[in-house]
């Protein structure tokens, strides 16, 4: 796994709880390692599981708490690092950014070798239609970090608010399942008024031209994605991805 995990797990922790309560977790973990993770390095999947579990020892927090945590840290560290642009056009709602994170882990597949990413696809509940996640990965154990992405991509991408279930474990299939609810989503313009509506009659063909460009845009978005990360690639600018990693024993966590 790299490097870049470990890393915003060390930030999470540096940040919300101090320099002291890191090096007591590294120290728990029995970590003895100078200076910070290397992005770009691959390290033990065995390594970030014991950090986790000594986390949960240190802190006296429920693991899936400090996972869902970890989740929206690693989010926000990929923000700070430059890689909104990136974020940004893999969808415009929730359910189009869910549907375009694999052809994003292919492609930081060709930048970082030996990635194991895990992989999604959308679904829908028959009965309400309602999002159903569904979430492959090698590395079980580690659900609640997809369940802190998928809020924190809600809240600060597309100003929604979701609430996330799991319906399936690998207890019951081989992957697990997510029910994404959306609460609220973002504030819809009001209505126009009777006399804005003559106004914008005079405006018909340039609303239609815009409608069109829209259109395009969507198209491309998809393609967009694959520029960007070239052209960040080619700056020498890293690309993180959420890469999970494989559960080692983490005991009764």
């Amino acid at each position: 796994m790299y490097g870049f995990v470990n890393y915003a797990l060390e930030l999470l922790v540096v940040k919300t709880f101090g320099e002291e309560t890191w090096e007591t977790i590294k120290k728990h973990a029995e970590l003895q390692m100078d200076g910070q993770f290397l992005v770009r390095q691959i390290y033990e999947d065995e390594l970030t599981y014991n950090l986790i579990a000594a986390a949960v020892e240190v802190l006296q927090i429920p693991a899936d708490a400090i996972l869902e945590l970890f989740g929206k840290t690693f989010f926000e560290f990929c923000q700070d690092s430059g890689y909104d642009k990136i974020l940004q056009v893999l969808g415009a709602t929730p359910r189009d950014f869910l549907q375009n994170l694999d052809a994003l882990h292919d492609h930081l597949g060709t930048l970082y070798p030996g990635m194991k990413a895990p992989s999604f696809r959308c679904t829908e509940r028959p009965e309400d239609g309602a999002l159903i996640l569904h979430y492959y990965s090698d590395r079980p154990g580690l659900e609640h970090i997809v369940i802190g992405i998928v809020k924190t991509v809600a809240s600060k991408l597309h100003e929604t608010e979701v609430e996330v279930e799991i319906l399936k474990t690998k207890d019951d299939c081989d992957h697990v399942q997510f029910l994404i609810t959306e609460t609220s989503g973002p504030r819809k313009s009001q209505l126009p008024e009777i006399d804005e509506i003559e106004t914008l009659s005079l405006a018909t063909p340039r609303v239609i031209t815009e409608q069109k460009d829209a259109i395009v845009s969507k198209k491309n978005r998809f393609r967009s994605v694959l520029e960007i990360c070239s052209e960040m690639n080619s700056m020498g600018t890293n690309t993180a991805s959420v890469s999970t990693v494989k559960r080692k024993n983490l005991g009764d966590v």
